[in-house]
């Protein structure tokens, strides 16, 4: 796991189920939409992206 991975990992917490999401990936920036950061909850399967 990188260090990226790490950081944000330990940052984020499931807002469902309070357990400890993913880093999956990292979408870049498309024209008018900005970078987004996808995460996946390891126990509920819950996936957001800030």
């Amino acid at each position: 796991m990188s260090d990226l991975e790490q950081d944000y990992s330990a940052l984020r917490k499931c807002e469902k189920c309070g357990g400890e999401m993913k880093l999956i990936g990292r979408l870049p920036r498309r024209l008018q939409h900005p970078a987004r950061t996808v995460f996946r909850c390891a126990a509920c399967d819950n996936v957001v992206q800030e």
